[in-house]
């Protein structure tokens, strides 16, 4: 070996026209670069080994066959939730009214007030708000957790009104925290005017919804309330009866995606008339592979939302790994 080297430096010195083998790449080094190269140490790119972070931190399409699958949603989006990575989408980044799933802003505002979850909020007949099934009356009493339920698990906006009212934050005050809280998470087309949905100048895009909704089911207060299937409240003061049953509105708690292997997150609704249609977005996981997050923006129907959500986290599980 030493004799070949040896040999390599007297062909070089006595006929320097010649190149040898692997000479041709020295040209394309600046001299900079080229002084910072230590060969002893520094092997050839194919023969470094991809480190864990590097093998794991991206999702891999097992099926590169599979485009997606047919849903009615106008806009939609299936990201994974560790790296970001978008694993589907239509029309992600639409500005829509966002509906009720607003009302993820405002359990975030209302968790970071710090309320007093054992006290007593009485309802005002300023809070009633309509746009769904009524479960308080002006004038009945109920924890501030009950009340934090109610707007999640049944998505009342009355309850939602009461809520922010509770903080001792005006209506405008309010608002400007659930904006400033989109602005932190970085989404630049969210907007809020209020805090149940009702208004449709509450818009968002599928891409911001995500990031919203992964930053809400962090929270264990929000994620607990959206992953109840029903709770049971007595309000104080009733001038009807004593016990209501407040049901979830998201119908994905009672299917096939609440059992093992699937485990939900997380999921909240949302819907509007005038053409705007049904919402979704959840977090789930199925035990293999890391949470995802999927968001249906303007399906048809109540029933087609659920559909189509379903639909991309099946394609999604069987797709990617």
């Amino acid at each position: 070996m030493i004799f070949i080297l040896f040999l390599q430096l007297a062909l070089l010195l006595f006929l320097p026209g010649l190149t040898l083998p692997g000479a041709e790449f020295d040209s394309l080094i600046e001299p900079a670069e080229a002084s910072a190269v230590t060969f002893s140490t520094l092997p050839p790119p194919a023969a470094r080994l991809p480190t864990a972070d590097e093998r794991f931190s991206q999702p891999r399409k097992i099926r590169p066959e599979s485009l997606g699958v047919r849903i009615s949603a106008r806009s939609a989006l299936v990201v994974d939730a560790g790296s970001g990575e978008t694993l589907f989408s239509k029309d992600p980044d639409a500005l829509l009214p966002v509906a009720s799933l607003t009302k993820l802003a405002s359990a975030l505002v209302f968790v970071e007030s710090k309320p007093d979850w054992d006290s007593e909020v009485t309802i005002a007949s300023s809070d009633m708000r309509g746009g769904a099934v009524e479960y308080l009356i002006p004038g009945e009493s109920v924890t501030a957790k009950e009340l934090f339920e109610i707007a999640l698990v049944g998505s009342s906006n009355t309850a939602v009104a009461a809520m922010s009212r509770s903080t001792g934050l005006n209506a405008e005050e309010f608002v400007a925290r659930m904006n400033a809280k989109t602005a932190l998470l970085g989404l630049k087309r969210t907007s809020f005017v209020e805090p149940t949905g009702l208004n449709p100048a509450n818009v968002g895009t599928a891409r911001e919804v995500a990031r919203l909704a992964q930053a809400a089911f962090l929270e264990p207060r929000i994620r607990e309330a959206v992953t109840t299937r029903q709770v049971t409240v007595r309000p104080k003061n009733s001038k009807g009866s004593r016990t209501r049953v407040i049901r979830s509105t998201d119908a994905l708690l009672s299917s096939f995606l609440a059992k093992p292997p699937y485990e939900l997150i997380g999921g909240k609704t949302g819907s509007l008339g005038g053409g705007i249609g049904y919402h979704f977005v959840m977090s789930l996981e199925n035990g293999e592979s890391r949470p995802v997050i999927v968001v249906v923006l303007g399906s048809d129907s109540n029933a087609a939302r659920f559909q189509d959500a379903k639909s991309l986290a099946v394609w999604t599980f069987d797709t990617w790994s």
